[in-house]
């Protein structure tokens, strides 16, 4: 990543200089700074004035406006910040649109920002701008706790902020809107696309087996796995297909069994649409009970991880890495977890397949939430339009004009804790990565993150080429970026949308009741703990626990904004 001369030099100090604005210190007591001297944008040409950065995604203020933020680091301390690079973009931020920022607060981890959050909810002093989750966002509607921001989103989200939203098809911005008015700008959640099992193909050809198709193959591939031991760990040492002790409902899960699940019409955790127009919960279709048969079949035979109840993500890497396992689900960009394997074994082959199809040689597949947090700014903040500005700066502008801050810009302790993408990034990515291998578009016409996918990509293949072997880092960008993209392109698929996203009053006050309810009831289904049947008495409690008045409440909302 290149850099001018004069930022070189600057940035090691600059950033020590730089650290009491982002960690909350009175910018009264800030010692004079040297811009970093962001290039000026269109809309910042010529005299500065409140009319044009009030109404436009980029126009600079005339004068310093101040902002408060609560924001989260994720574990950074401020030495790593510092040292890792991690506040540059931000001051940029701040000095392209003539922003001081001051930390409302500023935590390390999930649990403490939550507790951050909910205690300025209460106390009805929140920030000028932070990160909310669903439940919040509709606590401080009804508590008249922040701004609207439909006009500000009208004047100050770039055009193609705005047609990134339109890739969800009004969903994002839906769930944000309150009786016609949009009340916060929200975080999009990409398309993780279908499942994907990826195999140790080294071991297959090993044993001689095919690619796989249909349940029944997968079947075949994880008992020849478990039973001949083409790993050499050792009689009953190999571990068959990995599954994380949620099971099953995440559409971006690792280790899920989501695509087992919707080969049978099951749809667990998601509210979906039937035929008769009416919205039914997925968890408690009948559909589900022979998955959970499938699922607990795979167990009794020893070809799913028989301590799969105690495994974190971290222990299911290491069996992948130490070459226990060779099998899981996951997604497209699940490549990025297996670096480790080839470090140790550069002989591992792990290859994806967008498996298991049915009889019609489809896979089924459902999306996720389209929002996974909202960025809410407080009522009676002068300058409600700044987070959507942010927006378009952070997700627009710098990754069309300022490659140098691209690989910066999803780093933990952001200003704005959030992301926004088009809903089927990894499709749009691809075709332009697929267009550039071809040499039908040139570099330049090219965005940052493109150029350094195409620079990974073309290294794996002149290395192979070259009869060399390729890094993990190029391989890990090849398996995602080429092959997954190619195998995506080629299967037919059946996408189910859940239909409904938001929280009622039902649902905040009998979810977490119910979801343990659920989760215990298919873990002792699977491993054989209770009978198959335990889920029709299931189905009878989760309705008589609360389930069928959300049900009623769903299907009202659905009615009611149709």
């Amino acid at each position: 990543m290149k850099r001018s001369n004069h930022r070189c030099r600057i940035c090691a100090w600059l950033m020590l200089l730089m650290l009491g604005v982002l960690v909350g210190c009175d910018p009264a007591e800030q010692p004079q700074k040297e811009s970093i001297h962001p290039p000026v944008a269109e809309e910042q040409e010529g005299e500065l004035s409140w009319e044009t950065a009030q109404h436009t995604p980029f126009g600079k203020y005339p004068e310093p406006v101040a902002c408060t933020v609560g924001r989260k680091r994720n574990g950074y301390t401020l030495e790593q910040a510092v040292r890792e690079d991690v506040w540059t973009y931000q001051r940029f931020l701040a000095d392209f649109l003539n922003i001081q920022f001051t930390n409302a607060f500023d935590v390390r981890n999930e649990e403490d920002f939550q507790q951050k959050v909910s205690m300025a909810i209460v106390s009805g002093e929140i920030p000028d701008i932070m990160t909310v989750n669903e439940q919040q966002l509709l606590r401080l509607y009804e508590t008249g706790q922040i701004a609207d921001l439909t006009e500000a989103y009208e004047d100050c989200a770039s055009d193609p902020i705005k047609e990134i939203y339109a890739s969800y098809g009004g969903k994002c911005l839906e769930a944000a809107t309150f009786d016609g008015r949009l009340m916060a700008l929200p975080t999009t959640e990409m398309s993780h696309g279908p499942g994907i099992l990826w195999l140790r193909k080294d071991w297959m050809e090993k044993l001689g087996l095919a690619a796989p198709v249909t349940m029944e193959d997968i079947e075949e591939i994880l008992r020849r796995f478990v039973e001949e031991d083409p790993g050499g760990n050792g009689a009953g040492k190999t571990v068959g297909l990995l599954c994380s002790p949620e099971i099953a409902g995440d559409s971006g899960g690792l280790y899920m069994l989501n695509s087992v699940f919707t080969l049978y019409g099951a749809f667990p955790k998601q509210w979906i649409e039937r035929t008769d127009g009416s919205v039914v919960y997925g968890s408690i279709q009948p559909e589900m009970k022979d998955a959970l048969e499938e699922v607990t079949k795979l167990y009794q035979e020893g070809l799913l991880d028989q301590q799969f109840l105690l495994r974190t993500e971290e222990d299911c890497q290491e069996l992948l890495t130490n070459g226990i396992c060779g099998a899981f689900f996951g997604n497209y960009w699940s490549s990025e977890i297996l670096p480790d394997s080839l470090l140790k074994n550069p002989q591992a082959d792990w290859t994806p397949y967008i498996v298991p199809k049915n009889t019609e040689g489809e896979v089924t597949m459902f999306e996720g939430n389209p929002n996974s947090s909202y960025i809410v700014v407080r009522k009676g903040y002068s300058h409600p339009e700044i987070a959507v500005k942010m927006a378009s700066v952070q997700f627009d502008y710098v990754q069309d004009k300022e490659p140098e801050f691209t690989e910066q810009l999803n780093k933990d302790g952001m200003l704005l804790n959030m992301h926004i993408g088009y809903d089927d990034s990894f499709i749009r990515s691809g075709a332009v990565l697929e267009k550039a291998l071809k040499g039908e578009i040139r570099e330049d016409e090219m965005s940052a993150g493109q150029k350094a996918t195409l620079r990974k990509v073309t290294a794996y293949l002149q290395a192979v080429q070259e009869g060399n072997v390729p890094s993990p880092e190029d391989w890990e960008t090849y398996k995602s970026r080429v092959e997954a993209y190619q195998l995506l392109l080629e299967t037919p698929l059946v996408t189910i949308s859940p239909v409904f996203v938001r929280q009622t009053d039902s649902i905040q006050k009998n979810l977490p009741e119910l979801e343990e309810l659920e989760q215990q009831t298919m873990l002792r289904i699977v491993t054989g703990e209770r009978p198959l049947d335990t889920f029709d008495i299931f189905v009878e409690e989760w309705l008589s626990s609360g389930g069928e008045q959300i049900t009623e409440e769903v299907n009202r909302y659905k009615t009611q904004n149709e």
